[in-house]
């Protein structure tokens, strides 16, 4: 069955909507080889826009997609940039390996299958090859691909790289960027104090890249969209998107959820009933990361969820019994854990479900 609130997979085709002036920046920003630093908070929809970005592109550029969500090391770091070229490639499977093993040094390459799809890919073999050798393999080939054809090169999560400390990963691609041809870099990412800082004054990305903040979604494009599958009216629907905080992710879910009983007029009671439904779902997983926490990180996330604003105050003190500098700590803690996060001075959880199970507590 098919919904058109997907919202536990990368929206694509008819279910992406509402992004029209992004796609033009970002058109615009390739077409010239010019290159974008692209963050909003997360579940807002950076990887949907990208996809479809590049499905809109496949055509007239080579589109190189890397997430970096999860590497620890450079050595994960080269290797998931060469997985992304592979992946990349274009051309039935024999031809395609035929062209990577003609555009690598060292990197072979050999056909593997997903046992999930059982459909056949490309994989890079790197096991004898050192860092600096696969990143030489990595710059190479590109150069090579921008000879034929526009490449654009998207980073999700890109920020993960300040964790890798053995290396000036920053410095290491400036190099390269700066004197890039037919090659544009889409740099996205979530944690935006962390993501911006690696583009700072005196970084090494300093002016590498342009700024573009990705918004939630307008409400009238929101209104548009889901009123072509649900009986729903405005009212109703600020509703959601206010409880939802336009967190894409969790608007969809509800959303879907609604969906599933389509005939019906959507209403108060409706809304709140699949809004305590997703809450409930995640319940489990929710009280596991809750445990993990010791008494004060337990009250600061207490005390965010119920003030979020001012915790500071003496009568919020006096309310929880803990001194300010134990509740900054216990803030400190939460945010190196990721369950909080701050824009500027600001912070707030990044996860509305989490932060609306916690109002509960």
């Amino acid at each position: 069955m098919f919904s058109p609130f997907p919202y536990d997979k990368i929206s694509s085709g008819k279910s992406f909507f509402g992004r029209e002036e992004e796609m033009a920046v970002l058109s615009k920003s390739v077409q010239y080889s010019n290159n974008l630093l692209i963050y909003s908070k997360r579940r807002m929809g950076k990887s949907s826009l990208i996809h479809h970005f590049f499905e809109n592109q496949k055509n007239s550029s080579l589109c190189i997609y890397v997430d970096l969500f999860d590497i620890t090391s450079k050595e994960d770091f080269a290797k998931s940039l060469l997985r992304g070229v592979t992946e990349a490639t274009k051309g039935d499977l024999k031809s395609a390996i035929k062209k990577l093993t003609s555009l690598f040094k060292r990197v072979r390459v050999e056909p593997t299958i997903d046992p999930n799809t059982l459909e056949y890919s490309i994989k890079p073999i790197i096991a004898t090859l050192s860092f600096e050798e696969m990143m030489e393999d990595f710059f190479h080939t590109i150069r090579e691909l921008s000879r034929e054809s526009q490449v654009i090169i998207a980073l999700d999560e890109f920020q993960q790289i300040a964790t890798i400390t053995d290396v000036k990963l920053d410095a290491l691609l400036r190099k390269e960027i700066q004197i890039r041809e037919k090659v544009s870099y889409l740099f996205l990412g979530s944690k935006r104090h962390l993501l911006t800082s690696l583009f700072e004054y005196q970084a090494p990305l300093y002016e590498m890249a342009t700024h573009f903040e990705l918004l939630p979604l307008k409400f009238d494009a929101i209104f548009d969209y889901v009123t072509q599958h649900l009986k729903i009216d405005e009212v109703a629907l600020r509703t959601i998107c206010e409880i939802t905080r336009y967190e894409t992710k969790m608007m969809q879910n509800v959303f879907h959820l609604l969906y599933l009983q389509k005939e019906e007029n959507v209403t108060k009671e409706r809304i709140d009933t699949v809004v305590n439904e997703i809450i409930n779902s995640k319940d489990s997983s929710y009280k596991i990361i809750f445990d993990t926490l010791n008494n004060n990180q337990k009250i600061a996330l207490k005390v965010f969820a119920k003030y979020k604003s001012g915790f500071f105050a003496q009568s919020v003190l006096n309310e929880f019994n803990i001194k300010k500098q134990t509740l900054q700590s216990a803030f400190d803690a939460l945010f190196k854990r990721e369950l909080i996060d701050k824009d500027g001075e600001t912070y707030f959880i990044p996860d509305r479900t989490l932060e609306l199970w916690v109002e509960r507590l």
